[in-house]
């Protein structure tokens, strides 16, 4: 079957409509989060592990789509995932090593602040972000 008439099978149909419904839908009324090519150009998806990716997405998903930042505890984190704290901090500095995320802890007494950065090579003023190299 060539492609133009899988496409323009009913079932195609069906399912390409499915799908621009579910997304229009959660763009509007619920949380998302943008994973872009970039991702894939710089290498990071070859190489990240699956545990750092399955946290990378949870973070995404629990920050601010404005500005990255959330504000998720260790034994939060680690609940959800069913894992220690130590392991969780092995998937941290994973994203941390590759420049995904920065963590800042404000003070002792409070949790540390998760900050995701951009993934492009070079930003607009040529400064460096993740690249493969950091892997």
């Amino acid at each position: 079957m060539e492609r133009k008439d899988y496409l323009s099978n009913i079932y195609a149909k069906e399912n390409m409509d499915k799908y621009k419904s579910w997304k229009e839908s959660g763009l509007h009324d619920k949380g998302w989060f943008p994973i872009f090519l970039d991702f894939k150009t710089t290498g990071l998806l070859n190489n990240i592990s699956g545990n750092a990716l399955k946290l990378y997405l949870y973070l995404g998903l629990h920050s601010k789509n404005e500005t990255g930042v959330s504000w998720h505890s260790i034994e939060t984190i680690g609940k959800y995932f069913g894992r220690s704290p130590r392991t969780i901090s092995k998937w941290l500095e994973e994203l941390k090593k590759i420049g995904l995320i920065e963590r800042i802890q404000p003070d002792m007494s409070s949790s540390a602040v998760t900050f995701l950065k951009p993934y492009r090579e070079e930003d607009e003023i040529g400064d460096k972000h993740t690249s493969i190299d950091r892997l």
